[in-house]
């Protein structure tokens, strides 16, 4: 089996967040994979006028360098006001470039409910050109309650749903 480089993003700052357990949940899965990690919140609000050339900032090419080093992107997100949180939408604005059009991306919800974040999610990252479907997507839905401080899954449905999408995004 190929030992993918998966670059892993989490969409929430709060300190031991639900989608940053979950992220570390996959990790764990897929531990014989090599990882990518990036702090989203090291990146500067999104500029159009620097997006591309001389003005680009140093932060947004190391992120887009792992995002084109990458076999595949993962995020772990959750929905805040029934929508992509802010931070990584002005992410995705970022790590969008000839690098890493039709990237496979997979996501995982974190949250309360998330079917909002989830049409809107595949929408953006289908018009910013990576590949993306509603396979490649899974919904925790009330994450905070089905997963410990370390990362343990305490749902036994969600902790074989995840092992399968794990499955599913390494038979690339």
């Amino acid at each position: 089996m190929k030992k993918l480089n998966i670059l892993g993003i989490c969409g929430s700052r709060r300190l031991n967040s639900a989608n940053g357990l979950i992220l570390k949940a996959v990790k764990s899965e897929l531990n014989s994979h090599h990882w990518l990690d990036f702090d989203l919140a090291t990146l500067p609000f999104f500029d159009p006028d620097n997006q591309y050339g001389d003005a680009t900032p140093q932060v947004v090419l190391t992120i887009r360098k792992l995002a084109s080093q990458s076999d595949v992107i993962l995020i772990s997100t959750p929905e805040y006001a029934h929508g992509i949180p802010g931070m990584l939408k002005n992410a995705l604005e970022w790590i969008f470039h000839d690098g890493t059009l039709k990237k496979p991306v997979f996501v995982i919800i974190g949250s309360g409910q998330g079917e909002h974040t989830k049409d809107q999610l595949i929408e953006v990252l289908s018009t910013m050109d990576f590949s993306i479907n509603s396979e490649q997507v899974l919904l925790i839905k009330g994450a905070r309650s089905k997963i410990d401080s370390k990362g343990n899954l305490l749902d036994k449905r969600v902790e074989l749903d995840l092992k399968n999408f794990c499955k599913k995004l390494i038979s690339l």
